[in-house]
């Protein structure tokens, strides 16, 4: 007796995907039942795969990628297998096509809805401020001056700080700032979790990524091959996206409330250094005079963090696989109703907001 050309699972991810789709649909129309759904569907359901990641030690994403070639192999086997025998072809497709769909329902159900949502400037009632040349100059020499002082209370050996935490004690440190943060301002989802890192054949690092949140795993993924300043930030802003902020820039400025918040001074230095990186790139496209007038007062330690972070990029950047990754994460942003990547410039029109009352 032949099976059913639809499996039980097509079935299902077909309902499932109908339903999230419809989510997705409702949620671009009306902020308001954006913000509804991600708090009662999308939340809960990232909160989920997080704890499902949780359970493991070792990155789950990092795994797939490392056996994705064998398990590419096993599925065109799978199909010339089928082929061949002549029967079962639909059912195979068919079951395919149901995969497909469910990590399709999952991407809208964990991330599309939540980028339709309220904005954090919005949530935090931050004033509306226009970024002109002299907020600019002021903003990087007061972040400077920050870094200068924090960076006299850290540990520096070998070019580089040294935060003195493993990933799971940043990753602490942070759930406790969002905590914080979300009984203040109700913006994110308050939980706790930890990143993990990635370092297996540095193909983040070849694809130019510092960090990424899966939601089919449910993890915050972070790149190692970055000073320790950098992988602290990264695990900030990836454990910000598994809470429901899902705009690059809202994540980016999420991640330094976070760490400029901790009583920790690593912490705080990391934000300071990170976010005189954003301010001082908007600076130097208006003045680059003015810009490295102001980062000739950065002492040589905060410098030596700076070329470290940058000697990776250096060290494994400018690839076709770097290009093909910057395509690939500007059409996904873009397809979820964002500007792109152009999108992480704008944490510095929200720190500039911030600014203003802080």
């Amino acid at each position: 007796m032949r099976k059913n050309k639809i499996s039980l699972f097509g079935v299902v991810s077909f309902v499932l995907f109908l339903l999230s789709l419809g989510m997705l649909i409702i949620s671009r129309r009306s902020v308001g039942a954006a913000d509804y759904l991600n708090e009662h569907i999308s939340s809960p359901f990232r909160r989920f795969m997080a704890s499902f990641g949780d359970i493991f030690p070792f990155s789950l994403f990092e795994l797939l990628v490392i056996l994705s070639p064998i398990l590419a192999a096993l599925l065109i086997w799978r199909f010339v297998v089928v082929f061949r025998r002549g029967y079962g072809r639909a059912r195979l497709v068919s079951n395919v096509l149901a995969i497909a769909l469910l990590l399709y329902s999952g991407n809208a159900l964990a991330l599309g809805i939540s980028y339709n949502t309220t904005s954090v400037d919005e949530y935090m009632k931050l004033p509306d401020v226009t970024v002109n040349e002299e907020g600019l100059k002021d903003a990087m020499t007061e972040l400077c001056l920050e870094v200068n002082a924090l960076s006299e209370k850290i540990e520096f050996s070998d070019g580089e700080s040294h935060s003195g935490y493993s990933l799971d004690e940043l990753s602490e440190k942070i759930c406790e700032s969002y905590s914080e943060i979300s009984e203040k301002y109700g913006c994110l989802a308050s939980f706790d979790s930890r990143a993990k890192g990635v370092d297996a054949l540095h193909f983040m690092s070849y694809l130019s990524l510092t960090g990424i949140y899966t939601y089919s795993t449910g993890e915050s993924n972070v790149n190692t091959d970055y000073p320790d300043y950098d992988v602290t930030f990264t695990a900030a802003h990836e454990l910000a996206h598994q809470r429901g902020v899902l705009r690059e820039n809202e994540a980016n400025f999420m991640a330094y409330l976070a760490c400029s918040t901790s009583t920790d001074a690593y912490f705080r230095y990391s934000a300071a250094l990170n976010m005189l990186s954003y301010v001082g790139s908007a600076l130097w496209q208006t003045n680059p005079d003015a810009y490295y007038e102001i980062l000739s007062s950065l002492n040589t330690d905060a410098l030596s963090d700076l070329r470290a972070s940058s000697e990776v990029s250096r060290r494994y950047g400018d690839t076709l696989f770097s290009d093909i990754s910057s395509f690939v994460n500007d059409m996904f942003l873009k397809s979820n109703g964002t500007d792109g990547v152009v999108t992480y410039g704008r944490v510095v029109t929200l720190y500039m907001s911030y600014r203003e009352v802080k």
